[in-house]
């Protein structure tokens, strides 16, 4: 009798340890899927509404979706059926007054000096970019960015003497088949106002 108490305990004792070792491995198989993916949380500024209502009633089938990494800022994903020049400068000629908006600024800054949790960057002058998508069958088929200032974060400029842009500069890339366009900011200009 006692014989088999021990045994037993030592069965319980090996059966635990399996049962720790599983869960250390399933943990370990997780965060390695996970590796090298940013998490957005969902963005909701009540400024985005208007945009996603505009880009609603030119094109019905389109969806749009925001997020935010504090690391990456702030992604606007479009998603429709098909884009052409004449779509992909519309959509963010309805972007741009809404994401240079000083209203819009200083909620998104708010939110991202939350996130920033102290981090030197921010205080530093280190300000999230904002990139726009227009998506068909989940592949991009143009890319648009902007940033708060005219300098790349960390240019070894003082804070104070970033160039405030304000998100009114913008870039883009048009993703083809057999390649990809760069946009410069002159072409975006004239695009939008040649759409708009």
């Amino acid at each position: 009798m006692i014989f088999r108490k021990k045994e037993l305990g030592f069965r319980e004792r090996h059966q635990r340890w399996v049962r720790i070792c599983a869960l250390i491995l399933m943990a370990a198989i997780i965060a390695t899927s996970f590796w090298g993916c940013t998490m957005f949380l969902p963005l909701r500024l009540s400024q985005l509404r208007e945009f996603e209502k505009e880009v609603r009633e030119d094109y019905p089938d389109a969806s749009v979706s925001y997020g935010y990494n504090y690391g990456a800022g702030v992604n606007i994903t479009v998603t429709g059926p098909d884009f052409d020049d004449e779509s992909a400068f519309t959509i963010l000629g309805c972007l741009l007054p809404v994401v240079s908006d000083e209203d819009f600024i200083e909620d998104l800054f708010e939110l991202f000096e939350r996130e920033s949790h102290g981090d030197p960057n921010w205080k530093d002058g280190m300000r999230p970019e904002i990139w726009l998508y227009l998506s068909v069958d989940g592949k991009d088929r143009y890319q648009f960015t902007a940033r708060a200032n005219k300098e790349v974060y960390n240019s070894g400029r003082s804070p104070d003497s970033y160039t405030w842009d304000g998100y009114k500069t913008w870039y883009g890339t048009e993703i083809k088949e057999d390649g990809y366009r760069d946009i410069t900011s002159e072409e975006v200009k004239e695009a939008i106002k040649k759409f708009s």
